[in-house]
């Protein structure tokens, strides 16, 4: 099921992940989470480590000694993810995994950060500490240029959108009563002056 199905002209044209393709009704309904068997989760479950330490050391050591994971948080900083950013992706994936509780994936955070930087330091690698505040904007043309790689059906509507919006509007004649502007039409006559002040009111003065 289609959000706008009347948008769409040719349902095969929908590309998968698409707003067009997400079901408005494919949702839990309320109060379903309590229905679930007990201990489904493995965050449900005893954690594997409860000891800070030996949490740290268990990701340290995953990562130490496998160069394909080394290489992939090494792109991941050079191409400007931050470290928080990182820290807070392994803390959470531990969590869901019911390696550890939520208090250990917090007190983990500081030692791991510690940890990635030291690798950026040996590789030197310009690495980002901390993610950007809310009020700071990418600049325009970092948007476009992620857009025009992730999603581009998004950019060549938004472009396509942009051009219809520089084209001048169409000639007054050529436009419907609705579009013109209030105060748009000329005025044919103006109000006629009333002659006679004193209207018959049947009697009444």
């Amino acid at each position: 099921m289609l959000l706008n199905p009347k948008k769409v002209q040719n349902q095969n044209d929908i590309s998968v992940g698409a707003m067009e393709a997400q079901d408005p009704f494919d949702h839990p309904i309320p109060g379903q989470s309590l229905t679930d068997e007990p201990g489904k989760w493995a965050f449900e479950k005893p954690p594997e480590f409860t000891d800070v330490d030996d949490a740290v050391d268990y990701v340290v050591e995953q990562i130490s000694e496998n160069p394909e994971a080394i290489e992939k948080f090494e792109k991941l900083m050079i191409t400007g993810m931050p470290i928080e950013s990182i820290v807070n992706t392994i803390s959470f994936s531990g969590f869901s995994e019911g390696r550890w509780t939520p208090d250990i994936a917090e007190l983990i955070k500081p030692p791991l950060s510690a940890f990635f930087v030291i690798l950026a330091q040996e590789e030197n690698i310009p690495a980002i500490m901390f993610n950007s505040s809310d009020s700071e904007i990418l600049p325009d043309d970092q948007v476009m240029a992620s857009m025009r790689e992730g999603n581009p059906e998004a950019f060549e509507a938004l472009q396509q959108k942009a051009m219809m919006d520089s084209m001048p509007p169409p000639p007054m004649s050529e436009r419907s009563f609705m579009e013109m502007e209030e105060g748009g039409l000329p005025m044919e006559e103006e109000s006629l002056p009333v002659e006679n002040e004193n209207i018959d009111m049947g009697g009444m003065v």
